[in-house]
């Protein structure tokens, strides 16, 4: 009786919010979500938040590897590649 009422209410969640059952079922198991009200990019895989990535920075759930070199480099130089980019846009 317990699982009648339950696949009943879920049937009625998904028939008032045919939306909701209809994205859940065309989401891809790896993607990258885009918050606007959070202004937050959200980097799913296997249908689980692995990192995320906003104004304070990329945070990640678990270890992050790399093969080459990590620097550690100030907003300034951030900044001038940010211009530079920029610049290589405004030539081309």
């Amino acid at each position: 009786m317990r699982s009648f009422i339950a696949i009943a209410a879920a049937c009625a969640v998904f028939a008032g919010f045919p939306a909701l059952a209809e994205e859940s079922a065309n989401q891809q198991p790896t993607r990258i979500e885009i918050d606007q009200e959070a202004k937050t990019f959200v980097f799913i895989i296997d249908d689980k938040p692995v990192a995320l990535l906003d104004a304070d920075g990329l945070t990640v759930r678990e270890g992050i590897n790399y093969g080459a070199t990590l620097t550690d480099a100030d907003r300034p130089h951030f900044d001038r590649k940010i211009e530079s980019l920029k610049q290589e846009a405004a030539d081309e």
